[in-house]
């Protein structure tokens, strides 16, 4: 049996091998296309345009010869990226609230299908013929290869963690695939077709969980009997490495020469343990050669420095003629025009809310940006670099005070929230999730970034419990964002130690703070892609034994006793502990590294480390399979 497991691997990796070599000699030319995945697309004759609406789960196909007619067609839910045929036939929108991605006739206007992804689909791109729709899969770790005639799935291309935004080649050759989280390019051979290799989904599911540094990969269901290829080879040469400190990368874009994609990203500036406004993140577009397969260091544009200070680069485009280059920026709320041959501004343009996606019209006149959370999208004179019209494409459906308190979340160009635009409370909890980084906080030592979904629940907040509000991310916009603050005089805080909760009220103060509080109190944690099958049946069952004690401190069903307990992981540099708040067990699935200090990479590390009571260390009292049946347990959490 082993010779013939490692005869399949060899196989697997030759194959692999082959899929993912770079290819020779000059690259294929880019055309004014731009096959990317975005929150916004045109199609190829610049008469059609089409900008998604993730609040009102909803995509909008703008005639732009008709101005201002709109057509506002309903999608799936939370909607991200679009991309048409170069045909102007279809367009196709990843819905990544619902799993699916819709399928929108052009000339009619109207949706004609829908598509079943797994989990979290984000990023889409056409293939230049049309034949094939890739969708990056944030959920699952994949890339969904889809026939576009039949839509069904031909194949699931496993990459690393949390695939994002893709881009494809003029020669529909080769698919680039960024990470949110994750300091790599993936580069694959999608043609020939051929090379997929069929393998029983139970391998991709069992080499899934055995090469996934990250669990936030979840095992395929038998839903899918397309060939696939399995995970443990997504690690081999086809990730370029980008810089070691890369950390929410959006886009990736390829220059019309076809020769160089560029990358807009955020540099996270965690190893600082002097944290001021301008040392924790940077604004940064990179370049990545084709050809050689490798970043260029010299060529790194500096956003604060080529531009101005501004808040997480999120998409970009070219012009025809490849000169410029221009990026968005969701959090500052502006575009930053870069001259490629100078690595300067050649122009600074505010737009709208959140702007998450950006085109050039093929002709090169005009600019296209969507401004998802003011639901409008800014025309641009390329020429002379001023919005000329800024166009309603859908009624945001929040209510005023709710949507209020997203769009402060989001931005970083009020001064009261961020220090010159460089800092949003979206840049360290994106989408109110987490950025996987442990900061150095002088005032409480290392932290560990945790996702705010469900945080409503779990009350107190923070690793120390020192919030007892929503209201006290007041401490968070001065001392951690460097703003002014949103509450006029003091603070309801005290800095040494950082307390909130001795303290009176801060809600009601401000409105603006209030609506931020909203916010954040109603963001819902989502259920876990992770069955509730018989090994998690087990792990429950150990979960609950009382010699494991886990149920002690992690009750159900919020899976926390919302009390401090000092379990011996403080460490010399902690300022508050050494108790800590008990973290909710729920969404585990999707937050690692754990602990207050990101010491535990993996679930088993976590269930694995010495401490003085171990209350955490399993090892002598679980059998391997039995840790094995309690990760997955934890993974499936909540369980209803």
């Amino acid at each position: 049996m082993p010779t013939r497991s490692f005869g399949l691997l060899a196989l697997i990796g030759l194959s692999w091998l082959l899929l993912t070599a770079h290819p020779t000699g000059p690259p294929a030319r880019q055309t004014a296309v731009k096959r990317a995945s975005s929150a916004i697309a045109i199609t190829a004759d610049g008469t059609t345009l089409l900008a998604v609406n993730p609040d009102s789960n909803s995509v909008s196909v703008i005639a732009l010869a008709e101005l201002p007619v709109v057509a506002e067609l309903a999608v799936g839910a939370d909607p991200r990226t679009v991309a048409v045929d170069d045909a102007a036939r279809r367009a196709y929108v990843a819905n990544r609230g619902s799993d699916s991605v819709s399928v929108v006739d052009l000339s009619a206007r109207t949706v004609v299908a829908e598509i079943a992804t797994g989990y979290r689909p984000y990023g889409v791109v056409v293939s230049p013929d049309g034949d094939r729709l890739y969708v990056a899969e944030q959920g699952t770790g994949h890339v969904r290869v889809v026939d576009t005639r039949s839509l069904a799935t031909v194949a699931l291309l496993p990459v690393s963690d949390r695939p994002s935004g893709l881009a494809i080649s003029a020669d529909g050759r080769t698919l680039y695939v960024t990470h949110l989280l994750s300091n790599a390019l993936t580069a694959i051979t999608v043609r020939p077709y051929s090379i997929y290799l069929p393998l029983p989904l139970a391998a991709v599911a069992r080499l899934q969980r055995e090469s996934t540094p990250h669990v936030s990969a979840m095992p395929e269901t038998a839903e899918y009997t397309a060939p696939n290829l399995p995970s443990a080879i997504c690690h081999l040469p086809s990730a370029i490495p980008l810089w070691p400190t890369s950390n929410l990368v959006q886009s990736v874009v390829i220059a019309p020469d076809g020769r160089w994609a560029w990358i807009s990203h955020t540099r996270a500036n965690s190893a600082n343990r002097v944290l001021t406004f301008d040392t924790t993140v940077f604004p940064v577009v990179t370049p990545v050669d084709l050809i050689t397969g490798r970043m260029v260091v010299t060529a790194n544009i500096a956003l604060d420095t080529a531009d101005r200070p501004v808040g997480l680069p999120f998409d970009a485009a070219f012009t025809p003629d490849g000169r410029e280059l221009w990026v968005v920026n969701a959090a500052s709320n502006d575009v930053s025009v870069i001259d490629l041959a100078t690595r300067t501004r050649t122009a600074h343009i505010p737009v709208g809310d959140n702007p998450r996606g950006i085109v050039l019209a093929p002709d090169g006149g005009r600019a296209y940006v969507n401004n998802t959370l003011a639901g409008t999208v800014s025309v641009i004179d390329a020429a002379a670099y001023t919005v000329t019209r800024t166009i309603t494409v859908t009624q945001i459906p929040l209510p005023p005070a709710l949507l209020r308190g997203k769009r402060l979340f989001h931005t970083s160009a009020d001064p009261r929230l961020s220090k010159l635009g460089w800092i949003a409370c979206n840049t360290c909890h994106f989408d109110a999730e987490h950025d996987g980084q442990t900061w150095f906080f002088a005032f409480a030592g290392p932290r560990n970034t945790t996702s705010l979904l469900g945080m409503i629940e779990t009350y107190p907040l923070r690793w120390s419990g020192e919030w007892d509000e929503s209201a006290d991310s007041e401490f968070a916009i001065r001392r951690e964002n460097f703003g002014s603050g949103l509450i006029a005089g003091d603070m309801n805080c005290s800095l040494a130690p950082a307390d909130c909760v001795h303290q009176p009220p801060n809600q009601g103060r401000a409105y603006d703070l209030d609506a931020l509080a909203l916010y954040l109190d109603s963001l819902a944690a989502p259920a876990s892609p992770w069955p509730f099958d018989e090994a998690a049946r087990r792990g429950q069952a150990i979960f609950l034994r009382p010699d494991t004690r886990c149920a002690e401190c992690h009750p159900a069903p919020l899976y926390t006793d919302r009390l401090r307990h000092d379990v011996g992981t403080a460490t010399a540099d902690e300022r508050i502990g050494p108790a800590y708040d008990t973290p909710t067990l729920k969404g585990l699935w999707n937050s690692a590294p754990y602990y207050h200090d990101g010491s535990a990479a993996t679930l088993r590390d976590a269930l694995t480390r010495p401490s003085p009571g171990s209350e955490h260390d399993v090892r002598g009292r679980l059998t391997e399979p039995e840790i094995a049946d309690l990760i997955a347990f934890l993974l499936a959490l909540p369980v209803e």
